[in-house]
């Protein structure tokens, strides 16, 4: 018999045949404030559970159901969501306490319409996940691996992605807005229809990106991204006066033209911005 006990007091939440948590049927199960670290939870049914405020570290939850599941505010430094379905999860202010690195892994998961928001996923593994519309605003996923992920419509709003892998990830229609992406790498990534309004991207890669109706505004430090002479285009994007004035020097002719400007435009904005 398995004994899940509440993480503070101790009181039994629930008692479950076997001696892990690993196939279990907890659907609807209430375990707020549970303690599950180091649980084993692979391939188990948790859709629409209550982990609120649970402790997670640690705990195994490859290939798991957690669909409409809510794990809001709990604590789950080094868990393991590989290949899970966490669509339409909430999953708010994650490790908030913890400081460094969690290192999560997602590898492969369905996180369609996941909420995130205000987690520290610092670290973690997103590769090949699906995060189509999903809710990462204000997360710190600095160093996280998102390669290949499917970032559709998702929104980054004030996103920490300083020095992550975004390589051939679709951000089609994401919203970076106020995003952080010093030292990321982007190369191959679909920027489609995204926005990058006040982004910060010094020592950003985006080599063989793909610009088309991209939207590149007061971003910061444009001037030391590399990869800028290399990017693939699609229909034209739009640039505003305020990134011009700072980085038009560095910003090559081929991402210029995309945004509309002629090459006989460029001398009469240089001299107009240098006086």
């Amino acid at each position: 018999m398995n004994v899940i006990r509440h993480r503070e007091s101790g009181v039994v939440l629930a008692e479950i045949a076997g001696d892990s948590l690993a196939g279990a049927d907890l659907a609807r199960a209430i375990l707020a404030y549970a303690n599950l670290n180091g649980a084993d939870g692979r391939g188990a049914n948790l859709r629409h559970a209550d982990l609120c405020n649970a402790d997670l570290r640690g705990a195994r939850f490859d290939h798991a159901t957690l669909t409409g599941a809510d794990a809001t505010l709990s604590e789950s430094a080094g868990s393991v969501f590989a290949g899970a379905l966490l669509d339409d999860a909430r999953m708010q202010a994650l490790n908030k306490a913890h400081r460094g690195v969690v290192a999560m892994d997602f590898r492969g998961a369905d996180m369609t319409r996941v909420t995130l928001k205000n987690s520290n996923l610092s670290g973690s593994n997103f590769a090949n996940a699906i995060l189509r519309r999903a809710d990462l605003t204000r997360c710190d996923l600095s160093g996280a691996d998102l390669s290949g992920a499917e970032l559709t419509d998702a929104s980054l709003l004030a996103a920490n992605l300083s020095g992550a892998r975004l390589s051939y990830a679709s951000l089609v229609g994401a919203t970076l807005t106020g995003a952080n992406l010093e030292g990321a790498t982007l190369n191959g990534a679909d920027l489609t229809l995204a926005t990058l309004n006040g982004v910060r991207v010094a020592g950003a890669d985006f080599t063989d990106t793909l610009w088309s109706k991209t939207s590149l505004a007061r971003a910061v430090g444009i001037e030391s991204a590399s990869g800028l002479d290399c990017l693939r285009f699609g229909d034209p994007s739009a640039i505003d006066v305020h990134t011009l004035r700072e980085s038009l020097a560095a910003l090559p002719i081929e991402l210029l033209e995309q945004c509309g400007l002629r090459e006989s435009d460029i001398p009469a904005l240089r001299a107009r911005f240098s006086a």
